[in-house]
């Protein structure tokens, strides 16, 4: 699930020498006023001369975080951390960078440390409890978002995640009147949206559709529908609807990133290369971030026996998600192979044995916590 809570900056500088703060003032009006080259080039400058001073490094991260350059906002705020471990905003951006790529593993240990230093921040508990759910780890999430709405009964948002995570938990009955009470605070057409968004999170997408499709009778120009009922499609493997959603959203929202991506990811897969690779160069542009466009794209263009071009692709897609893909290193081996270069393409599937391996391991882990429960 991607967060749409808002990334703060951070405008103190500690220690600063004069020149550095008279430029760190200059980025900081820079990227007040929407000139994010110009602040980024700032920050930069702060750093040479400073190169632990935190705010730099955390406005750098909001920046890269903004522009969809996540693997740079990772590194500004790790770097960040090194310094200043407990800074609560900086966990929590760095969390949110991690929740957006859909990582919550790595996400719940740094929000897991705001709550600790920060009981009563409500939007950390939050983010907490969106990862526990997806995680697996319902009971937690489900006591947290009790207590957040026994604080905030009409807030959709919380009203969703509870929703889910009772779904997700094979408690349909307990979820009912969660959607009941989100049908009075969010209105109809909002509500059955986020009803379907919780069927579908929680894979039940015969329902999902069914508040997709009630969604479309309600508003028609409902923002995102036709996304959504495309994705809802491709997991019900009905190709030529999926297909025809996601022109629709396209139609609607031509920048939209989500909507390319998925339509090329799905044309890819359906064998359909060449048609695939101009929505997936388009979901590029919008998600220069985003490991799997570059996979696709990748395989793409390995089908279409273009593998110097794969080998850049997939190399930027392991860059991206380095640590479990096991397929992006596949590809990117047969890559390396089709263009001669063996030692590399040895050292490609050499480490999907490895992620294979570890991914083995980590599951004949759960299964032994899960017998010792």
């Amino acid at each position: 699930m991607k967060s749409a809570v808002c990334l703060c900056l951070c405008a103190f500088m500690l220690c600063a020498t004069q020149p550095a703060k008279e430029i760190f003032d200059g980025a900081v009006k820079a990227l007040a006023s929407g000139d994010t080259e110009a602040a980024e080039r700032g920050f930069q400058a702060v750093l040479r001369l400073e190169p632990h001073n935190i705010a730099a490094l955390s406005n750098l991260g909001v920046i890269y975080s903004r522009t969809s350059r996540s693997d740079q906002a990772i590194a500004m705020y790790k770097r960040a951390l090194q310094t200043s471990p407990d800074d609560q905003a900086i966990l929590l951006n760095l969390g949110l960078v991690y929740l957006r790529q859909e990582d919550h593993a790595k996400a719940l240990p740094l929000f897991t440390r705001v709550v600790a230093l920060a009981p009563q921040n409500l939007q950390a508990r939050q983010l907490l409890a969106v990862c526990r759910a997806y995680l697996g780890q319902l009971e937690p999430a489900i006591s947290e978002l009790e207590a957040l709405r026994a604080a905030n009964p009409h807030d959709d948002g919380i009203l969703f995640l509870l929703g889910f995570a009772y779904l997700k938990n094979q408690q349909p009955e307990k979820a009912k009147p969660i959607f009941e009470a989100m049908l009075e605070a969010a209105g109809p057409a909002r509500a059955q949206f986020l009803i379907g968004r919780a069927n579908y999170e929680a894979t039940m997408f015969p329902q999902a559709e069914e508040s997709f499709r009630e969604v479309l009778r309600l508003d028609p120009q409902f923002p995102g529908i036709h996304l959504e009922l495309g994705k809802v499609y491709i997991c019900l493997r009905r190709t030529d609807d999926a297909v025809r959603e996601l022109q629709l959203a396209l139609k609607a929202g031509p920048s939209d990133g989500d909507a390319a991506y998925f339509l090329g990811a799905l044309l890819v897969q359906e064998g359909r290369f060449a048609e695939g690779i101009p929505y997936l160069e388009r979901a590029k542009m919008a998600k220069p971030d985003s490991w799997a466009v570059y996979y696709y794209l990748g395989k793409a263009k390995m089908r279409l026996e273009k593998p110097a071009e794969a080998v850049a692709l997939l190399q930027r897609a392991v860059a991206l998600n380095p640590a479990d893909e096991a397929l992006a290193y596949y590809e990117l081996g047969r890559a390396l192979k089709a263009c001669g270069r063996e030692a590399e393409a040895r050292a490609a599937l050499a480490r999907v044995r490895d992620v294979q391996a570890a991914a083995l391991a980590a599951a004949k882990l759960d299964g032994s916590v899960a017998g010792a429960r």
